[in-house]
């Protein structure tokens, strides 16, 4: 039986999120470049974060019974080294992570609170890396999340925590395999959590949370966008106002940049990479979203990179195979987004790029390596 009290679902509020979400859709076309692949990809990546929002507000797990979802959307030029976790979890409550590593090169553990396109972004309350825990040599680890400080591993949270963003390296993808890892509450007799059937007050702030992310992460990163494509075909360290909106890894200096290529064009990109743990170099599309990696070489990292006989290394990034080693695949795009990472680096050095006819970059690039 209904209880004739409770107000009826309006249909209003469904309309509404449509005119939001075609509202994006509309700015996706204003801001997308005049070309098939562009366009069409501005309307799949639209479709991706709404697909990703609503599954993520609209049945979240219960912060005390975690579970590690890995079903991460493209955004921000995610990197194609990593494997992409997230719990989500309340700062009232103490958790333990537990796994074993396996292949991985790193892992970071990170405690969050806000979220990408909010007022506040995404800020970190917590951060810890693999080689700070006690690791047993069959690769077991173990850490506590919690606000107090434990004996033992210890990732910190505060009271307005709602997340865990959990960041594995794996230097090649096609056959490293990733770390095993569980969370699980630590049962305290404060945990008090009944899930209620769901109400129509209830749906309308899963449709305004997936709206407010959906918007606020494309104005987000378009923001990113034209603020590389200012300097096009450069890459410089990345602009600390718009990194304290997406609170990356903080043992990370972070480079970006821009190329725009005519059908004869390469870009040659030369780095010499400081002291440090990790770093790599890779291509993204028009919306910073990473590439297809696993079928095109798109980006490169330490440990596949090949340096010259000057220590020095170079990549070209080019639509077209020049049949020289580091070349980075833009998979027929003309234009996109560059990133470089140096993870625990001694220093931030600056990036040289070049563009180039692509006969005189392969003569270039030939020269100097022999």
């Amino acid at each position: 039986m209904t209880d004739a009290s409770e107000d009826l679902f309006d249909p209003i509020i469904w309309d509404n999120y449509c005119y939001q979400i075609l509202k994006i859709g509309n700015e996706i076309i204003k801001n997308s470049p005049e070309n098939e692949l562009d366009r069409v990809e501005g309307y799949r990546y639209l479709a991706r974060l709404v697909n990703y929002s609503l599954s993520k507000f609209l049945d979240p797990p219960s912060p005390i019974r975690p579970i590690i979802d890995y079903n991460s959307p493209r955004i921000g030029g995610d990197n194609p080294d990593f494997v992409y976790g997230q719990t989500l979890i309340s700062g009232l409550y103490d958790y333990r992570i537990h796994g074993n590593k396996n292949d991985a090169f790193n892992i970071s553990f990170g405690s969050y609170y806000g979220g990408l396109g909010s007022d506040k972004g995404l800020q970190c309350s917590g951060n810890i890396q693999l080689k700070e825990l006690s690791i047993g040599a069959d690769g077991e680890f173990e850490l506590i999340v919690s606000k107090n400080n434990n004996q033992g591993d210890w990732l910190p949270i505060i009271h307005e925590t709602n997340s865990i963003l959990i960041r594995q390296t794996l230097l090649n993808r096609e056959v490293d395999i990733p770390a095993d890892i569980s969370i699980e509450l630590i049962k305290t007799s404060t945990v008090d959590h009944i899930k209620q059937p769901l109400t129509s007050s209830q749906f309308l702030n899963t449709l305004n949370l997936s709206g407010m992310f959906v918007e606020g992460v494309v104005k987000q990163f378009l923001h990113w966008t034209h603020n590389f494509k200012s300097k096009p075909n450069e890459i410089n360290p990345t602009d600390p106002d718009l990194l304290k909106f997406a609170n990356g890894d903080p043992d990370t200096f972070y480079h970006n940049g821009y190329f725009e290529l005519n059908s004869d064009e390469v870009l040659l990109v030369e780095l010499a990479p400081p002291n440090c743990e990790y770093w790599n170099i890779q291509v993204t599309n028009y919306w910073l979203e990473s590439l297809d990696y696993m079928d095109f070489c798109t980006h490169f990292n330490h440990s596949n990179a090949r340096a010259d006989v000057d220590g020095k290394y170079r990549f070209i990034i080019s639509p077209k195979d020049p049949g020289l080693y580091n070349w980075i695949n833009t998979v027929e795009h003309s234009r996109g987004c560059i990133s470089i990472r140096w993870n625990i680096a001694d220093n931030n050095p600056d990036v040289k790029t070049e563009l180039l006819s692509f006969e005189n970059a392969v003569s270039k690039i030939i020269k100097l390596r022999h």
